[in-house]
């Protein structure tokens, strides 16, 4: 793929002048990441760019040939912007058209990323209307694919392209907000990692903002203080936290993280008695832009106060490392296996944070929390299972989202276990005439097992992005 008519030849140039240190992380992750997906037998599922000055490619894309979700909130999406965007075109030296560029987060690669809109389109970043449906709360769109489907940059934004939008089906807005909540987690990295992004103008970038997500304690709330960032001021209110890391069984501490969060946010925190005995999930942007840099804490997505809620989290988190570490497209770990990590990480955290007493801590809450993470997580007797946003796009489009209910988990179960088959297997055959495959007997059987066999890849090669990256 020619590198000329992309934006990626002129984003790196930006990058570079921005911070050549970043521009060169950047290069490294996306070489690590084609030499991975090489080795994985994937490389046909992407489109590299070259700049014809540079050996390796500057970039890759990946064009979404299969439906995929976007969620969007007022947190999420706080940071969005409109800006002119002047572009030579051919002889066209003068045209000026509109770039909206906003912040959500894709279920299917598990990452905050970047929506961008040209255009007309772009308009609706910035309209009232918009901003009304994120004030309602989560908002889940779906990209149905076409002629020229929607495409992915390794520089970590979307282009609808030819794509249709639509808004997803409600049976899907809770299962997603569970994922979200418990399963996206991005602890800090050095350079360019998978959910760094940034916004910019035609001659510079504005705002680069690096996210991460994990558990924080909070030491102390400060005064307010009103920020700046691209272009827009937010009040909020300064805080003083202790930052998780966790690295298998062990927990690393970040003492004295100073950040600013919104008002509208810490709300919550200010009615709590004592701000000392919870938890925070949530996350955490690192803003560099020429105002400096900062640290914002842009959505709180729980607030723990409970033995439960802290099993619940580590439960979440524990799930997402093992499953991303993986190849296969279900299966997680054992549960026993997990029951002894979670034990042993909750030692380690309640030597960190006091929690008030409750009635949860006399109950197993293990066995309360897997269940409760139904439908992305489904337990098979000892061996625990995700079911990855792909998969709930195909049920949805089978029209099968019964099975998200616990009352199917059965059915589920089967489907992942299938799954687990293509991967094992290279057996068309053996598939096409496994029983499993008798609950699609509704559509054409056929197209259904080679939509399995995509889904099988496509996890295999978005687990390659979040490994190279990260």
């Amino acid at each position: 793929m020619s590198g000329k008519q992309l934006e990626e030849y002129h984003l790196i140039k930006l990058l570079k002048d921005f911070d050549s240190s970043l521009a060169m992380s950047y290069l490294d992750k996306v070489r690590s990441a084609m030499k991975l997906i090489k080795e994985k037998g994937l490389f046909d599922t992407l489109d590299p760019i070259k700049d014809g000055v540079l050996i390796d490619p500057i970039g890759f894309r990946i064009s979404f040939r299969e439906p995929v979700f976007l969620m969007l909130s007022h947190p999420i999406c706080r940071l969005r912007t409109k800006v002119f965007y002047p572009r030579e075109i051919e002889w066209e030296k003068f045209f000026v058209t509109h770039l909206g560029m906003v912040p959500i987060y894709l279920p299917s690669l598990n990452v905050i990323t970047v929506l961008k809109l040209w255009g007309e389109e772009s308009y609706t970043v910035v309209s009232k209307p918009f901003q009304d449906e994120l004030d309602k709360g989560d908002l889940l769109l779906e990209l149905l694919p076409s002629s020229r489907p929607a495409q992915y940059s390794s520089m970590n934004f979307i282009l609808q392209y030819g794509a249709s939008k639509y808004k997803a089906a409600d049976e899907l807005l809770k299962p997603f907000q569970k994922y979200y909540r418990y399963g996206f987690w991005a602890f800090p990295g050095r350079g360019y990692t998978f959910s760094s992004h940034f916004l910019h103008k035609r001659t510079k970038i504005t705002s680069f903002m690096k996210v991460t997500k994990s558990l924080y304690a909070v030491n102390s709330i400060g005064d307010y203080k009103r920020i700046y960032i691209e272009g827009r001021s937010i009040d909020c209110k300064e805080l003083d936290l202790i930052g998780f890391m966790f690295k298998g069984p062990h927990i690393y501490l970040d003492h004295g993280i100073k950040a600013f969060a919104p008002v509208d946010i810490i709300e919550d925190l200010e009615q709590k008695k004592d701000i000392r005995e919870c938890f925070l999930n949530a996350i955490m942007i690192e803003l560099r832009s020429e105002l400096g840099r900062l640290n914002v804490l842009s959505d709180i997505t729980d607030v723990g106060e409970s033995s439960f809620d802290l099993t619940l989290t580590l439960l979440g988190l524990q799930i997402s490392q093992f499953y991303f570490e993986s190849d296969r497209p279900c299966y997680v770990c054992n549960i026993d296996e997990l029951r002894q990590n979670i034990t042993s990480l909750l030692k380690e955290v309640f030597k960190h944070i006091k929690l008030p007493a409750t009635i949860s801590d006399r109950i197993d809450n293990f066995e309360i929390a897997v269940r409760y993470l139904y439908p992305f997580l489904v337990c098979d007797d000892v061996r625990l299972m995700m079911t990855h946003p792909l998969v709930m796009g195909f049920l949805a489009h089978q029209g099968k989202l019964s099975l998200l209910d616990f009352s199917a988990c059965h059915l589920l179960t089967d489907l992942l276990n299938l799954l687990e088959k293509i991967h094992a297997t290279r057996r068309p055959m053996d598939i096409y005439l496994d029983p499993r495959m008798d609950m699609f007997r509704g559509e054409s059987k056929r197209d259904s097992m080679n939509q399995l066999y995509s889904i099988e890849r496509r996890i295999r090669l978005y687990k390659c992005l979040y490994r190279s990256f990260t």
